[in-house]
């Protein structure tokens, strides 16, 4: 009898819902020139003149659908771009245990390093065509600078969820099949920092989530 109920429970469907969701920015970025910051602990840094004019907000934007018991996607590795004194792309997701290549194409020296509790690593100073890496096994979101220019910015996302996105250019997300239950859904924002709501999962059907997102490049006092 225990056996066969083992077997009636392993064919029970999966009870999982889908989620539907749509981020709003309810300030735009600032144009306006601005000083530079090396490193703020909050996860925020005002952009300089050059990189505040982006095309799409949500180019700069990622979503993460945190809780449940599903393990994270398998590591990669990525690239991270050293390219006329700048990082390319400004956003790199990766799941736990993921390498990242730092390749230098620019015919002066970078020294790329980040300070962040997540992975706090410093590459040291290296030429054009030279690669360095660095492996990152904990989740969070890592700040990486430049010690040679300070403009330049990115941000690499580590991830122990399955559940990860960059919005379409309308600001919409979608995960499908998500197993029922209690979830946390989070925004962060290369210039805004970090949001944060609570969402749950139906058994089935859909459910649709909307996140506001306030992006200020204003210096605060």
């Amino acid at each position: 009898m225990k056996l066969l109920a083992a077997g009636l429970v392993s064919v029970l469907p999966m009870l999982a819902g889908d989620i539907i969701g749509h981020a709003i920015i309810t300030k735009r970025l600032s144009k306006k020139s601005l000083s530079p910051v090396t490193y703020n602990l909050r996860g925020t840094a005002p952009p300089v003149a050059r990189a505040a004019d982006a095309s799409n907000e949500f180019d700069r934007m990622v979503v993460l659908l945190e809780g449940g018991s599903a393990s994270p996607n398998p590591p990669v590795k990525a690239t991270l771009d050293q390219r006329n004194e700048r990082f390319e792309p400004e956003i790199v997701i990766v799941p736990t245990g993921s390498t990242v290549e730092f390749p230098n194409w620019d015919p002066i020296f970078h020294n790329v390093f980040s300070l962040s509790k997540t992975q706090p690593f410093d590459l040291g100073f290296y030429p054009k065509g030279q690669i360095r890496t660095v492996k990152f096994n904990h989740p969070g979101i890592v700040q990486v600078y430049c010690h040679i220019h300070a403009s330049m910015y990115a941000a690499i996302i580590v991830t122990s969820t399955p559940w990860f996105s960059q919005p379409s250019a309308d600001g919409s997300f979608s995960w499908n099949d998500v197993p029922a239950g209690h979830y946390r859904l989070s925004a962060w924002h290369k210039i805004a920092g970090l949001f944060r709501t609570e969402v749950d999962v139906p058994e089935s059907g859909k459910t649709e989530v909307t996140l506001q997102v306030p992006v200020d490049a204003e210096p605060r006092p």
